[in-house]
């Protein structure tokens, strides 16, 4: 979700927070034939920081804040790139929040929701709020993907009555890590499947690697086996 160090940072991201440094840009490639098909936009963290305990606490009106800030420092590349972009599930919940996402001036992007395991911490209520506010985000030609995903993540959503409009899931690159030679990650990737029409795995680093995901099952793959890069402001 994060990357770390960067010496430039654009003016506009520090507004909200001086602790974010940048902007990195990650590549999603097909496994099949190694071509780039989208990035995903990673925020540049100050060394010290750890990048999941700084995100899990930042509000949701910060987080939604963050994603306005990128895509505007990020404009000249939109267009020419499948962009991935990460989303708690609370901005879904705030109404405000929900309409300012709504109104987002960009391309059709890939939404990542990067709390999945929090959806089944909300009432019944709650949930199905969250289905119908992804149903518009859709709607509006956005695509919807589970983040950081593993087996005690998938079961739930497959046990769950209302399947929500998924595009995709990503698997967790601990997961990959530890069951890349197993025949677990297989059946991992194949429940996945149930969920959403296309898989990627996380935590890519070497041709082994890729090779071990592609046998799986998974069409795309991410990490540090594809160069990213970052993004000056203009």
């Amino acid at each position: 979700m994060t990357a770390q160090n960067l010496t430039y940072t654009p003016p506009r991201l520090k507004h909200i927070s001086h602790d974010i440094t940048g902007i990195k840009l990650e590549p999603i490639v097909a496994l099949a034939s190694s071509h780039r098909i989208g990035v995903e936009v990673l925020s540049i963290l100050s060394p010290a920081l750890q990048s999941e305990d700084f995100f899990r606490e930042q509000s949701a009106e910060q987080s939604l804040m963050l994603l306005e800030v990128q895509l505007g420092v990020l404009k000249n590349a939109l267009a020419c790139n499948n962009i991935f972009i990460n989303l708690p599930i609370t901005v879904l919940m705030v109404p405000e929040l929900f309409q300012r996402l709504l109104q987002l001036r960009s391309p059709p992007l890939n939404i990542e929701i990067v709390d999945p395991v929090d959806f089944f911490t909300l009432s019944d209520t709650q949930r199905q709020g969250v289905a119908q506010r992804l149903s518009q985000l859709t709607m509006k030609g956005h695509r919807i993907w589970l983040d950081d995903v593993d087996d005690s993540v998938v079961q739930p959503f497959l046990s769950w009555p209302w399947p929500l409009p998924l595009s995709g899931i990503k698997i967790d690159k601990e997961t990959f890590w530890r069951i890349r030679a197993t025949p677990a990650l297989g059946e991992l990737v194949s429940r996945c499947f149930r969920l959403a029409g296309k898989v990627l795995i996380e935590g890519i680093e070497t041709e082994r690697d890729r090779s071990c995901a592609r046998q799986a099952g998974a069409q795309l793959g991410q990490g540090y086996y594809w160069p990213s890069w970052t993004w000056p402001e203009d």
